[in-house]
């Protein structure tokens, strides 16, 4: 028997998640009454997608989907943007196909020659928008090998609504079987792009892709059967016109930024994905409040011929300033935790005491000198515990992060964090927590509670007198490791002799509230991330809120325990830098920061940028790169403004421009950022930080 035969290629099913994050708003008025005193409505606030009556779907957090029948469902968190009016509209560029496609210089295949001829039979041939028809297609050759999806289309495949990835169950070498699910809304066509109403009469199923080349879905089809389609009376009465074919609501139409609204409308079908699952458009904002027809189709020029947008709907939204830093008034920080992996640290119960690290080196920094402690059996021992090392060949095993216990210039237990490669190569990356009892002669794993694995530690934490190792929890079903997962801890507080697991504790002072795991990542592309975690039962069990759930980790971040039951979250990296929590962690709400040099609006710093640091007097420091400025800044309470940090000794700017700082009682310290391998530490007196 012939058969037909079709350059092997794997069928491409691109499902694009979009999400745009939102912002702004104006101050909203109203005429009171004469001798009568009128407040302007609440804002409802909503910072979890339950709250706000969202379900978090399967194309991201937004969860943004459209139904066979157009309706439009999404879920926005408004970004950090200028106040003021705004408008939703749902966008998207339309794919030339046909002629337009070839005139654009794009190859598209031509009649038959774009695979076999297939004889189509549909069930039902006739119904409702929304009926399901089952497809048959019968070849006359089987292929030379069977594809799992093709694409179907619903009147014409040049310019109709595609169906793209559509699942083939083959019954016999020359028969499948499909379906697909008949659009219950207005659609669009192309070439020319515009809206093709859903009317009652007669319209082609077709089928192309069966044998995957280059431009198939350019091409024609490669079989049809006819439908013919009964609209009733009064279908899709949100599509009047082709200027009014769409709509959409934002509620709350008022919002502050870092809560979530919901959007909701209908709009066309642009395609869809499998047999009923239309593609999802991208939101997007426009600044003003919303005016001028429903659908836009614009087209603008390219090299090779016109692009298409459409916009769908325009959806209102208004957005109010938050709470400035001005109006938290004066603050005095009960403590304060840094984020990340802490390559600086000191032991509370050793006041005066640093321990710092870098690649192959110790060092702890006492009132009466320093002292290095010796890495070199590091490496061997690693090798040994079955890890590979990271960075240059030849180079030592790099210390991320270390603390200790016992004061002196040799402490009774040091422990560090070493970055591996778990499987002997990188990527992917880990870190792995040894102990030294004898000031680095030898070096030893710290235990690994039941539950997790050597390669899953998580940061250090000091409590009282013991320090505290924390780990991810092993799922040996999956094998698989959770970032939200409350973390497992082992503690020691007579010097590294005895171990014992423990619950995650309560800070001594402030909520409880607390970081969670940190998941190394590299910095240049998706980056390390930390949860943020609250308890309600003193420790007994942990939380994530809905937001923030995520902290960034490459840049600066901190949690400040405030006196009244209140904590501030300080995020370097993202567009809210700073939020407040007054009930524990259960909930955060933005606070708005005067704006800086390098500080875009609905973006922050960002990775790479300037960090910012929480002063134990309450102030806000802003260290490294911002815009074209080295300088350090200062943001006092209750001050609306920024004021330039006088009296730096030269080069201490710059040292600190991708540093983290710590704050460890009277002062900031930070390792120098240089090329060296071994960078030094740097200290200053947070004192002497003034304008």
């Amino acid at each position: 028997m012939k058969s037909f035969f079709c350059r092997r290629s794997l069928p491409i099913l691109a499902v694009f998640v979009l999400g745009i994050l939102l912002s702004s708003c104006g101050h909203l008025t109203s005429q009171p009454k004469i001798q009568t005193t009128t407040k302007p409505p609440a804002i409802v606030q909503h910072t979890s997608f339950r709250g706000a009556g969202c379900t978090k779907g399967n194309f991201g957090n937004y969860g943004l989907s459209q139904s066979m029948t157009g309706a439009i469902s999404s879920c926005l968190r408004v970004s950090a943007t200028p106040p003021g009016a705004y408008s939703i509209v749902l966008n998207e560029i339309v794919t030339a196909k046909g002629q337009a496609a070839s005139a654009k210089g794009l190859p598209v295949p031509l009649g038959s020659a774009a695979g076999p001829k297939v004889k189509l039979n549909i069930s039902p041939t006739s119904g409702k928008p929304g009926t399901r028809v089952s497809v048959t297609g019968i070849l006359s050759a089987p292929l030379a090998k069977e594809l799992t999806h093709a694409n179907l289309c619903w009147d014409g495949c040049r310019k109709g609504l595609q169906y793209s990835g559509v699942a083939l169950k083959w019954i016999n070498p020359t028969t499948f079987e499909t379906s697909l699910v008949i659009p219950g809304a207005p659609w669009v066509s192309a070439d020319p792009v515009k809206i093709s109403p859903l009317t009652s009469g007669s319209y082609p199923i077709s089928i192309q892709c069966l044998c995957v080349i280059h431009g198939c879905g350019l091409g024609s089809s490669e079989g049809t059967a006819t439908f013919h389609l009964s609209v009733p009376s009064g279908h899709n009465s949100w599509c009047r016109n082709s200027a009014d074919c769409a709509y959409l609501t934002a509620t709350p139409k008022t919002s502050l930024p870092g809560d979530v609204i919901k959007v909701t409308g209908y709009a066309p079908l642009l395609s869809v994905i499998g047999s009923d699952h239309p593609y999802v458009y991208q939101l997007k904002v426009n600044q003003g409040s919303p005016n001028g027809p429903q659908v836009v189709i614009k087209n603008k020029s390219s090299v090779k011929g016109s692009i298409t947008y459409v916009d769908f709907g325009h959806a209102g939204l208004g957005i109010k300033a938050p709470p400035a830093f001005a109006s938290l008034g004066k603050l005095d920080p009960l403590a304060i935790t840094t984020a990340g992996l802490s390559p600086i640290s000191s032991d509370p119960t050793s006041p005066g005491q640093i321990d710092w690290c870098s690649r192959g080196v110790v060092k702890v920094v006492g009132t009466n000198g320093s002292k290095t402690i010796s890495t070199a059996p590091v490496d061997s021992l690693l090798k040994q515990l079955g890890f590979g090392l990271t960075g240059i060949p030849g180079s030592p095993a790099s210390c991320v992060a270390v603390s200790s216990i016992g004061a002196g210039s040799i402490p009774k237990v040091v422990v560090a964090a070493f970055t591996v490669a778990p499987t002997g190569t990188a990527p992917p990356i880990a870190e792995v927590a040894l102990m030294t009892k004898n000031g680095g002669k030898t070096w030893a794993s710290v235990p690994v509670p039941k539950g997790a694995s050597m390669d899953g530690f998580g940061g250090f934490r000091y409590h009282g007198n013991s320090l505290e190792v924390l780990f991810r929890r092993h799922n040996s079903s999956s094998m698989s490791v959770s970032l939200y997962t409350t973390p497992l801890v082992e503690a020691t507080s007579d010097g590294g002799n005895s171990w014992s697991s423990v619950n995650l504790a309560c800070p001594k002072r402030g909520p409880c509230v607390a970081f969670g795991l940190f998941t190394n990542g590299n910095c240049a592309a998706s980056g390390s991330s930390q949860s943020v975690l609250y308890s309600t039962d003193k420790g007994q069990s942990w939380t994530e809120p809905s937001w923030p759930n995520i902290v960034r980790a490459c840049s600066e971040s901190q949690l400040v325990a405030l006196p009244g039951g209140k904590e501030l979250f300080v995020e370097s990296e993202s567009q809210y830098l700073l939020r407040l929590s007054s009930n524990g962690g259960r909930t955060w709400s933005d606070i708005s920061v005067p704006s800086l040099g390098g500080m875009q609006p609905g973006y922050g710093f960002g990775r790479g940028g300037a960090n910012l640091t929480m002063l134990p007097s309450g102030s806000l420091l802003v260290t490294g790169q911002h815009g074209k400025s080295h300088d350090w800044e200062l943001l006092r309470p209750r001050a609306s403004k920024w004021c330039r940090i006088s009296g730096l000794a030269p080069g201490l700017q710059r040292s600190a421009i991708y540093g983290i700082m710590y704050v460890i009682g009277s002062k900031l310290w930070w390792l120098n950022a240089s090329n060296n391998p071994v960078p030094s530490v740097n200290q200053i007196n947070i004192g002497s930080i003034h304008c």
